[in-house]
């Protein structure tokens, strides 16, 4: 199974390389410009639509934590949606997963080396855009007044990284139990979709307060504290729970999956 996760990174390769380059924009630009527009977001900090965007832009955590924090992740989700689809969906319609299944190794191991490469892939891309945001915040330390250490920015990069996991694996087991790559996909993106904005509304409507825990962005804080401070630990539990049962779902229904046949779970045949 070594070989086959060693494979599997090796086909990563290039989509890690380039995900954590684009994902490097994000503490480039928006830590860079924090010493230019530092007093203009001071005097925004209060109005209600950044409020109701769950954004608080008082101070450089609460910048970090709603611009970084939040929208870093957002778009990260997006690898984790694409790899983790095309995993085995879109394996399966490539005729390549009939192939891999030949090999001498059983199913759950074929699934946990895909699983094991998409977590080690999107860790990788974390601790390097974690990296880059630690360079640009000493860059440009002396320029701004906060409390906030580079370690401390370093950590709360990183710690967005469970919402990716989270979702990754979803979209795998999505991959597993759903008919195509695309139905796939789409039903992934709505859960991502409805969790990011559902979270934000539940915090400004008291009618979604009770689907609150149901959205995956819940368990993201991206408060100035938490910045500084670090993500609460059951949060950080959740998702990794989420991920882990996903990852459990995704290799009972691929050992029981019928390949190539096109059908979701209840419509495939089975032999007497």
């Amino acid at each position: 199974m070594i070989r086959l996760i060693w494979q599997e990174l090796k086909f990563r390769c290039n989509a890690m390389i380039g995900w954590s380059l684009g994902l490097s924009f994000f503490p480039v630009v928006y830590i860079g410009i924090y010493p230019q527009v530092a007093d203009q977001m001071a005097g925004l900090a209060d109005l209600e639509l950044y409020r109701a965007l769950g954004m608080s832009l008082g101070t450089f955590p609460d910048w970090v934590g709603s611009i970084l924090i939040v929208f870093m992740p957002l778009v990260a989700a997006i690898y984790g949606i694409l790899n983790g689809t095309g995993t085995l969906a879109g394996e399966e319609e490539d005729g390549r997963l009939e192939m891999m299944v030949t090999l001498p190794l059983p199913r759950w191991q074929i699934v946990t080396a895909k699983a094991i490469a998409l977590v080690i892939s999107s860790f990788l891309m974390f601790v390097a855009v974690s990296t880059v945001s630690l360079l640009v915040f000493q860059a440009i330390e002396s320029q701004i007044e906060t409390d906030l250490r580079g370690l401390d920015l370093f950590m709360a990069v990183l710690s967005a990284w469970p919402l990716v996991f989270a979702v990754g694996m979803l979209s795998m087991f999505l991959a597993a139990f759903s008919a195509k790559r695309r139905i796939a996909a789409m039903i992934a993106a709505a859960v991502l979709a409805i969790s990011y904005f559902g979270s934000n509304l539940a915090n400004s409507t008291t009618a979604l307060e009770p689907l609150e825990p149901f959205f995956l962005f819940t368990y993201l804080d991206a408060a100035g504290t938490a910045v500084a401070e670090g993500q609460q630990a059951g949060n950080v539990l959740v998702l990794l729970g989420v991920g882990v049962v996903a990852f459990l779902l995704t290799v009972f229904f691929f050992e029981n999956r019928d390949l190539t046949v096109g059908a979701w779970p209840w419509q495939r045949a089975r032999v007497s």
